[in-house]
């Protein structure tokens, strides 16, 4: 079979395809969602949706079967809004798991069920033969050459079935990593270029499955295996494989001159609905910027014919550098963000209720499922499945407290939480591309104070004014009573009037800018490149880590603050003051009323929000610290290279390499505002120290009842010693209405016991009198006596595993997100591993339910059984 021209491909398939494809994992979209998905393609000019989703399994595992009369109407349905929006509505179908093509009936299988699609409506149609066995059956063998040729025979006998209607394939080598042994000598894709009816479009990914830039070259070079020009299944958005990561940045990555060379481009774009509003955006602005569809070959050939193009086209384009030059300044990917960035903020304040109010989605507390993506049930790509899942090392010593259900430590050493890392490479042209999706890395999460600081926009160009005057939002005001009402009736009206400029400002303060939306879309850029906001954020935070010795430096030598120092200090603060930026974007962000948007949204932002806010408290840390190790400040590696995600980079900036654990946390159920602020210890928190430590002491109850003449004496026992020998690494977390929990520890154990000897049990001792008689105490002189008796010496074998030792307490009634004690203790272990720790432990007693479900939850397990300080308390202890 001849190649066709461009011109004859054209009028056959018409004009360039460029629209979105549905056929990725996860939550399905809704069918008001599709409905609206139409109506904004249509107002961006967009022209065709592949549909292909998951959630529809008469697509793929139960192909042959037909639809219901309700499924029916639901995709008749379907098909006539795209219809009435100027969408052509493909219907895909993907037999190849386990179609025999050689047997007439499942080609008669195959033919009636797309003739039922077609009875809805339906007048194009993809059949997809991607992610499967590649080996054929013995039936198959005996009739055809190959399995491509056997591809093409069931294609071009449908395809002719049905008319000749529009038509998509999709070949089982999509991308030239695909193509055995490479895309020009490929067996395969030549037969498909060859041999497939030239009427029939094919889809092509790419180099890569998910490629990071799409040249001419390698346009022109399938495009000449393949006959004719490819449609484009573009994954740069895609999202499927990760889920914790959102892609709101523009379209890049392929220059406008490959239009001419493609006949289409079709988007797999991020599984939340709402999240694709810039994508989908920006890819419609680029499929325009090339709208005559010059070719630069063309142009600079030097033909008869070209030269007549040449005479027409002089006038703008005088030389090949020009016409580069102007198709790349007629789409320039930020100028196009900035577009969509403004059409998006009228979005936000569109009243929409949200598809799926319901707990949010997050990852597992343990394990978390490789989920593949892309182009139909099997990834695109083979997924190394890799888990986080907390597996104790063999060889448990048995305990008595595993009758108890507390897990279990083994005696051998090392973390039993590994999970594998793997890079990305956020910028920079030198660093090998590499598929952004070859593993599942963690989620971590922790939060900080929302605090307003000046924001400014990432995207350093020219913008005009944003208009954020807030929407007509009702106000309350509260009315007088008539026998307290003093003032003249003006005095009335004016007083109502200065209500409602308080309210306005209030709305103004509370509603999303420009800004907001650039920081956000900085955040979740793209696959293999992070906005200048988080580059930023990565670079500064990388610096104050490194450069912390400076600090430790000056203190050593008490010497007023060099310039070393101030720096660190001021660059602390810029820090700061761009944690606070997320902060404020996320708690505007969730006030908004297209609930759609905030419940796909929320759980990213969240996730976002709690790791910058670990980092905050960490570098707090630095700040207030009197000590820290070079040794885990010494930066050998740089922070930016790890893939997986802004989050993930941002927590493999820690140094808590064992305990990524503590970054498995899910969302609240609702989106909320409340804020917690974890930051260190100070010496007036002491009070507020003691009152959580008294209402928390009875197994996680309040106890104050039960010390009613001494309420100190139990934080004298519990806290009093760490926040006098060890205030260096304690920490604490605060809501809006105070203190609510902290973490206390020291590095060294056995050096925390030895001052508690020394110096504050003997001051205890002298506060609290021995008790006069040693029989029938009370709680009270139970702990008393504690302070006269002897402290148990800490073992050599826990002290060498575990050296550190911490302890929790948190107000349950005070605390809605049951994440904050995983970033408690990450944000201390952090500050301990720094030191040179790497593991810590934590003693309970016996009877005390709650706190060994919440240290157990906090991935603590049960220490062998020689290693107890005593018989009435378990020890329990940690890797970081």
């Amino acid at each position: 079979m001849s190649c066709l021209t461009d011109g004859e491909l054209n009028m056959l398939n018409g004009n360039f395809l460029c629209g979105v494809v549905e056929g990725f994992y996860g939550r399905p979209w809704t069918t008001e969602q599709r409905k609206e998905l139409f109506k904004r393609m249509n107002k961006l000019g967009m022209n065709t949706y592949l549909y292909a989703p998951k959630d529809d399994y008469k697509h793929r595992a139960y192909w042959r079967d037909l639809y219901s009369v309700e499924e029916a109407d639901h995709l008749t349905t379907l098909i006539e809004s795209a219809k009435e929006n100027n969408i052509t509505f493909v219907y895909a179908l993907s037999p190849g798991l386990d179609i025999t093509f050689s047997n007439s009936k499942e080609i008669t299988c195959l033919k009636r069920k797309l003739e039922q699609i077609s009875t809805f409506g339906c007048t194009a149609f993809s059949l997809l033969f991607d992610d499967i066995e590649t080996e054929m059956s013995g039936a198959d063998k005996e009739i055809f050459q190959s399995f491509a040729h056997a591809q093409v025979s069931v294609t071009n006998e449908v395809y002719q079935h049905l008319a000749q209607p529009t038509f998509l394939f999709c070949p089982t080598e999509y991308c030239a990593t695909r193509a055995v042994p490479d895309v020009q000598n490929s067996e395969y894709l030549n037969t498909i270029g060859s041999k497939l009816l030239p009427g029939i479009d094919i889809l092509w990914t790419g180099p890569k499955v998910i490629s990071k830039r799409i040249s001419i070259q390698s346009v022109e070079e399938i495009s000449t295996v393949l006959c004719r020009p490819p449609v484009i299944w573009d994954n740069y958005h895609a999202n499927d494989y990760d889920q914790r990561r959102l892609f709101l940045g523009p379209y890049d990555g392929r220059t406008p001159e490959l239009i001419p060379y493609l006949h289409g481009v079709l988007l797999n774009p991020n599984c939340e609905y709402e999240a694709n509003f810039i994508p989908l955006h920006t890819v419609a602005q680029w499929s325009k910027s090339n709208i005559d569809g010059v070719k630069k070959d063309i142009v600079i050939s030097d033909s008869s014919v070209t030269s007549d193009i040449k005479l027409e086209t002089e006038v703008d384009c005088s030389s090949d550098e020009d016409i580069s030059s102007k198709l790349s300044e007629s789409y320039q990917p930020r100028s196009a963000l900035i577009v969509a960035i403004n059409d998006w903020l009228t979005e936000l304040y569109t009243k929409k209720v949200a598809a799926w109010v319901q707990p949010l989605a997050g990852p597992p507390e343990s394990t978390q499922t490789v989920v593949n993506t892309c182009m139909t049930v099997n990834t695109c790509m083979t997924v190394t499945s890799t888990t986080n899942t907390c597996v104790p090392v063999s060889g448990i010593t048995p305990l008595s407290a595993a009758a108890n259900g507390i897990p279990q430590l083994s005696d051998s050493g090392g973390s039993y939480m590994q999970p594998t890392m793997n890079p990305v490479y956020s910028f920079g042209d030198c660093k090998p591309e590499v598929e952004p999706m070859d593993t599942i890395p963690t989620i971590g999460t922790a939060t900080v104070t929302s605090t307003a600081a000046p924001v400014s926009s990432s995207i350093e160009l020219e913008l005009k004014p944003i208009d954020t005057d807030a929407e007509n939002i009702d106000v309350e005001i509260k009315e007088a009573k008539c026998d307290e009402q003093t003032d003249s009736d003006t005095d009335t009206v004016m007083q109502i009037d200065s209500t409602e400029e308080i309210a306005d400002k209030k709305d103004v303060e509370d509603k999303l800018s420009f800004e907001d939306m650039a920081l956000l879309v900085d955040l979740f850029y793209l696959p293999f490149e992070h906005g200048r906001t988080a580059v930023k954020l990565l670079n500064d935070f990388h610096w104050l880590k490194t450069n912390a010795r400076c600090l430790r430096s000056a203190k050593s030598k008490k010497t007023a603050a060099s310039e070393e120092v101030t720096e660190w200090q001021s660059r602390a603060k810029t820090f700061e003051e761009q944690v606070n930026m997320v902060n404020v974007m996320a708690d505007r962000l969730v006030k908004i009323p297209n609930r759609a948007l905030v419940y796909d949204f929320y759980p990213y932002v969240w996730d976002i929000r709690g790791v910058l806010g670990l980092l905050s408290s960490f570098v707090k840390w630095l700040g207030s610290s009197k000590n820290h190790r070079e040794a885990f400040m010494g930066g050998e590696q740089e922070p930016w290279v790890f893939r997986g995600g802004l989050t993930a980079e941002f927590q493999r900036m820690l140094p808590i390499d064992g305990a990524h654990d503590l970054f498995f946390n899910r969302p609240p159920d609702r989106p909320t505002c409340k804020t917690y602020t974890i930051r260190p210890f100070l010496p007036a928190d002491e009070a507020a120290v003691y009152e959580v430590c008294r209402k928390t002491c009875d197994d996680g109850c309040d106890g104050t009842d039960v010390f009613p003449d001494q309420p100190d004496l139990i934080g004298d026992q519990l806290v009093g010693g760490f926040v006098t020998t060890s205030p260096e690494f304690c920490f604490v977390v605060e809501d809006d209405s105070g203190l609510c929990g902290y973490i206390l520890a020291a590095l060294d154990a056995k050096v925390y016991h030895k001052k508690l000897e020394l110096g504050w049990t003997a001051a205890m001792c002298q506060k609290y009198p021995k008790p006069d008689v040693m029989e029938n105490l009370s709680p009270a002189q139970e702990i008393i006596a504690s302070f006269h008796n002897r402290t148990p010496l800490i073992p050599d074998s826990l002290h060498k595993r575990f050296p550190s030792i911490v302890k929790i307490d948190i107000l349950p009634n005070r605390i809605e997100d049951n994440g904050i004690p995983k970033r408690m203790l990450a944000c201390t272990l952090s500050a301990l591993k720094a030191n040179g720790s790497h593991g810590a432990f934590c003693e309970i007693s016996v009877g005390d339910r709650h706190m060994l479900d919440l240290y157990t939850s906090l991935g603590f397990l049960c220490v062998p059984k020689e290693d107890m300080l005593c018989e009435d308390t378990v020890v329990l202890g940690r890797n970081i």
